[in-house]
This record gives structure tokens, C-alpha cells and sequence, in this order.
């Protein structure tokens, strides 16, 4: 088993195998990939929160198995369920119409490796409630995205929610939090969530300098 992380770093053409999808524990060619959905994630015992860009960077990470392996490559989604936001609704419906691709809806109850070195995944498809025990070359964990200022020694008192990230909150006084600082958050919105940070600071520097004044 790998992280997205992991995979996308592996299917690089500047990575550690010139972009050759390879098992780590053997180096055999890894054709047959299951990409496992919220790996940790939306779980009371580690976390808590949707990260939002898991989903999607698992529907592009299969066309790179497409591509690397267009004749016998075939990757399978196990999911919950999947998050598109906006515009990407579109590339999702074009990653299901896919025949290399299949989705799963379940979370895997387990994972066991067979003679082969093969990893298997066990449990229950919640569409039909069928068992499946089914023999993949790679599994890809999709794990989520932990709050950048966790174990950073800030100084006050920051209130945070439940998964760590820091709220918008007045107690807070003028430390705002900024990008995956303050939620799990794509480029886009990280962005966005810079720049208001930036603009609230701007406010509380003019407030103080009026008053000041």
C-alpha cells in the first residue's frame, strides 16, 4: 500500500522509476490499482473532516494508469461517496464513462495479501449488499489533509475546531487563519482564503492606525 501522495510522485516521469508504476514491494508492474476513498478520513477516531481534493485526485491519478497501460491497465474506486465540486462534475462523468475504471461503493472492511504478493480487499458493496474479496497489484490510499499549524507552538490562545484547523473567531483577536491553516481546502479556495486573510489583517492595521492617529 501507498498514498496518493505516494502514486503521484511514482507516476513522474522525473520520480524514482522514470514514471513507471512499479509495487514497491517487489517491483512488479502495477496494472490492476485500487484507489481507496477517505483512507482515515470522515472517522471519529482520526479524521474527522472531508478533505475535499481526494476524490478528485483519484479520478486524475486513474488516467494515469489509462495511460501508462492502455490495453490491460484498470483501476477501482472504493468510495463513500464522491465529491465534485463545480466544473469537476464534468470530469468525473468522463472518468466513470471509462470502461478501465470501476467504482465501488463501500469502505474496506480489510486488507490481506494473497500468494502472489497481490494486496486483497474485503468487504461489502453497499449497492446490492455483495461481499467481495477482490486481489489487486496496488492499493493507493487516499489519505486526507491535516490542519498546516498542527504542533506549531502558536502563541495565545487560537481557537481551532475539532479537527485543528483555526476558526474565525473574535477571541482569536488579529491571527487569522489562512489556506489548509484554517480548512482542508483545493488551490483555488486556498487562494481565496489567503487573500481574505490578508484583507482582515489590512482592516485590523488601519483600525488600529486611526486609532492611533
Amino acid at each position: 500500500m501507498i498514498t496518493s501522495v505516494e502514486f503521484e510522485r511514482l507516476a513522474d516521469i522525473h520520480g524514482p522509476t522514470g514514471g513507471k508504476i512499479l509495487r514497491p514491494s517487489d517491483g512488479k508492474e502495477a496494472k490492476n490499482i485500487a484507489f481507496i476513498q477517505c483512507a482515515g478520513s470522515r472517522d471519529e477516531n482520526h479524521l474527522r473532516h472531508c478533505s475535499r481534493i481526494c476524490c478528485m485526485a483519484s479520478l486524475k491519478q486513474t488516467h494515469y494508469v489509462r495511460e501508462k497501460y492502455p490495453e490491460d491497465g484498470k483501476s477501482t474506486i472504493y468510495y463513500i461517496d464522491i465529491r465534485a465540486i463545480d466544473r469537476f462534475e464534468d470530469f468525473y462523468q468522463k472518468v466513470q464513462s471509462d470502461p478501465s475504471v470501476s467504482f465501488i461503493k463501500s469502505k474496506v472492511a480489510k486488507i490481506t495479501e494473497d500468494e502472489h504478493g497481490n494486496a486483497v480487499c474485503h468487504g461489502v458493496n453497499t449497492e446490492g449488499y455483495k461481499r467481495y474479496m477482490t486481489p489487486h497489484d496496488l492499493v493507493v490510499l487516499a489519505v486526507g489533509m491535516e490542519p498546516s499549524v498542527k504542533g506549531i507552538n502558536i502563541p495565545g490562545h487560537i481557537v481551532a475546531d475539532s479537527s485543528g484547523f483555526i476558526e474565525a473567531d473574535p477571541a482569536n483577536g488579529a491571527v487569522f487563519g489562512a489556506g489548509c491553516a484554517s480548512n482542508a481546502l483545493d488551490v483555488n479556495r486556498a487562494v481565496q482564503s489567503a487573500t481574505a486573510a490578508a484583507l482582515r489583517a489590512i482592516q485590523v492595521v488601519n483600525k488600529v492606525a486611526k486609532a492611533e492617529a
